[in-house]
């Protein structure tokens, strides 16, 4: 269901075969009311929680929420999964969340909403996608105003060079540089109508974002965000590729030498230079990280155990569908397993590999290659691999950091962007991060033994692997302090790789190679 403008006439009045006019809209409702109606509509109970306003506030506005289940398309969304960051019907709830922790009614997980950090990061993006859309439409036209100054320049410089004794070369280049304009000019025209319709789309969600944040309630604007995060992001991804697809285009001319004037005097080029469009891909926010810190594991029990046949494991990570993507020193094969130890893939490499990251809205896995000295993309759909990408220098560890990569030799990326790292060659240290400055901090006073890993939780708190003494232990950001989660009592043996599932519901570890 959504919302629409009301009518200026109370609609249970109309019901009742009346005309009254309204003077207030219920958005809960749906439904414009006049005073009387108001005034009973505000007595009932089941009603105490609806959000009423002033029926002038709309002045034809968007104020759209969709409030049906996707899944279940007959039920109302009434409940927020904070497991799953994911709003759901009550056949949902019965469904799929059986075993969840927290269904919280939307109302309740509502509260505060327009002052949490998920609004601020949805008013920011959906201004910023905007002002981009609106951005690259201003820079188009105004290449499109160059390219026709080019053309009239062009021809007067042709008709300067060309003088009597070649019309005829004259006419030949007047007529490509004619068709060139066109055919520029259309497909320039075909990108601002593209433009111009993916301007409308924003646009609509802007109006609509604004019109919700200013007059709809707490649940209405905490809907209203799940509603356009995908539709904001397929936006985004549409204008990035509208922006990838413009370039500023204009033409020239160039002189032939004296020979070549006698069969033809020069030739029209298309030049093109990369629009600079003043915007960056955003990427939004968890829900559950508005209210509901990450609920960080700190005890494990033991589940299942398999071998990697012919492979020397060194490096470890697991995407959001928990298949473990194992990095082999016994040859190029990258190892692909279930986390139940079903081989799922196997992938041929161009070498040994180390460590590797995950990028998983771009289906990709980037994997260290440090005999190569370089960086070697995957697949993780296709189980393909990518291009090979020189780095400087030998390359262990690697990590992602918003859109850039960054190679050492183990390291793991906090909270904000903090970059803790491990001392596997020294038997006694500190835990330690470097940030993007180049600044080295002491995390802990607590010394550590053989570091061989480190895993953070990107809000602080770092996972690491002692491998001489075999314990895992977690450095609490929040208190400073070093917890021994487990030991060789548990089953960890040598261990000298871990990776967590990306619900952190499951620990993944490797045992220690044979040097």
């Amino acid at each position: 269901m959504a919302s629409k403008s009301p009518n200026k006439c109370c609609g249970i009045c109309s019901r009742r075969r009346r005309s009254t006019e309204a003077v207030m809209y219920c958005t809960d409702c749906e439904d414009a009311l006049c005073a009387d109606c108001e005034d009973f509509h505000g007595s009932m109970k089941t009603f105490d929680t609806h959000h009423i306003i002033d029926i002038n506030v709309f002045k034809g506005e968007p104020f759209i929420i969709n409030k049906s289940c996707k899944v279940h398309t007959d039920m109302v969304l009434e409940y927020y999964c904070t497991d799953h960051d994911i709003l759901c019907c009550r056949s949902c709830m019965a469904s799929a969340h059986r075993s969840c922790e927290k269904l919280l009614p939307i109302e309740v997980s509502a509260k505060g909403v327009k002052s949490s950090t998920m609004y601020e990061e949805i008013a920011k993006d959906v201004t910023t996608l905007y002002s981009a859309i609106n951005e690259l439409q201003d820079t188009q036209r105004h290449g499109m105003a160059n390219l026709k100054a080019s053309k009239m320049a062009i021809k007067e410089d042709v008709k300067a060079k060309l003088q009597k004794l070649i019309q005829e070369i004259e006419a030949a280049l007047m007529s490509e540089i004619d068709k060139l304009h066109t055919d520029l000019s259309n497909e320039a025209n075909d990108n601002l109508d593209k433009i111009s319709d993916q301007k409308q789309k924003i646009q609509n969600i802007t109006e609509q974002f604004e019109s919700v944040s200013k007059h709809g309630s707490e649940s209405q604007i905490f809907m209203l965000i799940y509603n356009v995060k995908e539709e904001l992001n397929c936006s985004a991804n549409d204008f990035q590729e509208l922006m990838s697809a413009q370039k500023d285009v204009s033409l020239s001319f160039e002189a032939f030498d004296s020979q070549a004037i006698m069969k033809s005097f020069g030739s029209v080029e298309i030049k093109e230079t990369s629009l600079d469009i003043n915007y960056k891909p955003f990427k939004l926010q968890q829900a559950q990280f508005l209210k509901h810190q990450r609920k960080l594991p700190t005890k494990f029990e033991f589940d299942v155990k398999f071998k990697v046949a012919a492979s020397y494991l060194v490096g470890i990570d697991v995407t959001k569908d928990n298949r473990l993507f194992l990095c082999n020193w016994n040859g190029s094969t990258l190892f692909v397993m279930s986390d139940k130890g079903k081989q799922l893939a196997a992938v041929q490499m161009d070498g040994k590999q180390w460590g590797i990251a995950m990028e998983e809205d771009k289906n990709t896995a980037w994997v260290t290659l440090p005999d190569q000295q370089s960086v070697q993309a995957v697949d993780i759909d296709t189980m393909k691999k990518g291009r090979l990408i020189k780095v400087p220098c030998t390359c262990y560890g690697i990590t992602i950091i918003d859109d850039q990569i960054a190679v050492v030799y183990s390291i793991s990326v906090g909270q904000k962007h903090q970059l803790y790292y491990d001392q596997a060659d020294i038997g006694k240290s500190k835990l330690k991060y470097i940030g993007l400055d180049g600044t080295v901090t002491s995390v802990s006073t607590e010394d550590s033994h053989g570091v061989i890993g480190v895993n953070s939780d990107g809000i602080g708190n770092a996972y690491f692997l002692e491998c001489d003494d075999s314990n895992l232990k977690l450095f609490s950001f929040e208190d400073k302090s070093i917890k021994t989660l487990l030991t060789s009592a548990d089953g960890l043996n040598s261990p000298y790789g871990i990776a967590f599932s990306k619900d952190w519901s499951k620990l993944f570890h490797f045992k220690s190679p044979c040097w």
